[in-house]
């Protein structure tokens, strides 16, 4: 939090370039106390929201300057969120080298991208990642394509068009669910746009079993510039017979619903049922991650 002004500075730098960020919580660094309880408690509230940050993240930004006499200083905290963001399969860029301390082998190990002091280094990379062309132009889904791919070891850059499904908006079932995938990703492909992957999710819902009300699904289709292509299946979360009695007498789908019964601001209604633990984007994540590492190296 010594960086706070210099991290301003690049959130300042980087939204110019069109990248949406996120900061820790400049409150950390101004409302410790000298009571070490009430610190503990603090510090934990403070690791676990920039964790969450970082899970809906492509990479993490370490503002790596001189502290406490030490060029490129990176301390205690922002080690372990290195390496929460490599364990997800995320970039982690350095503005400056690596420091002279003594766990710099273990940061060296995570393979940090160093920018030698130019933010503009960020934009050069992303640029020349392989492209993934998606047959959707939801942010949540491109989201979770771009963060299940990293964490398969596929680094890429997300781009998207809308094409139609030729089923229901809202899929009743995993074969109109899976009908609705072919489509679009047959339509994507139509279009000759050049691209090294391209990528369908169709969700939908499905009754798993008679004693339950139903649960979300989505297929996922991956495809490689040279047509080797992968198909998934995924069945998450039972949906609440509560909710799915209100669509569609009262609201078009359960997205509607969230927005008019609980304020929400995403089309999300896996949060409200979920104690906040999973998002929508989460759950497609894994699905894409599950399908992407069958893919051939």
């Amino acid at each position: 939090m010594a960086f706070e002004s210099d991290m301003q500075s690049a959130v300042t730098q980087l939204n110019g370039l069109g990248y949406e960020t996120e900061m820790p919580n400049i409150v950390e660094g101004h409302i410790y106390t000298d009571n070490l309880d009430e610190n503990v408690n603090l510090k934990r509230g403070f690791i676990d929201e920039h964790f969450r940050k970082i899970d809906t993240s492509d990479a993490v930004l370490i503002i790596n300057n001189t502290k406490h006499d030490v060029e490129s200083y990176i301390g205690g905290n922002t080690l372990i969120e290195i390496a929460y963001a490599y364990a997800q399969g995320l970039e982690v860029f350095l503005l400056n080298p690596v420091p002279d301390v003594p766990y710099a082998a273990e940061i060296r190990g995570m393979h940090p991208i160093i920018l030698g002091g130019d933010l503009s280094a960020i934009d050069d990379y992303f640029n020349a990642l392989p492209t993934v062309l998606m047959s959707t132009e939801s942010p949540v889904k491109h989201l979770a394509v771009s963060r299940g791919l990293r964490k398969a070891g596929i680094r890429t850059k997300v781009t998207g068009v809308k094409v139609a499904s030729g089923v229901n908006e809202q899929p009743l079932s995993i074969d109109e669910t899976y009908a609705g995938a072919i489509t679009r990703h047959d339509n994507l492909k139509r279009l000759n746009q050049s691209a090294e992957y391209y990528v369908t999710i169709e969700s939908g819902q499905h009754s798993a079993h008679k004693d339950h009300s139903l649960f979300g699904c989505a297929v996922i289709v991956i495809e490689t510039a040279a047509g080797v292509q992968k198909i998934g299946i995924d069945l998450d979360v039972e949906f609440p017979q509560a909710m799915l009695d209100k669509v569609p007498s009262q609201y078009p789908d359960l997205g509607v619903l969230v927005q008019k019964e609980y304020g929400a601001v995403v089309k999300d209604p896996y949060p409200y049922f979920t104690n906040n633990k999973l998002t929508r984007a989460k759950i497609l994540e894994d699905a894409v991650y599950r399908v992407a590492v069958q893919l051939p190296e």
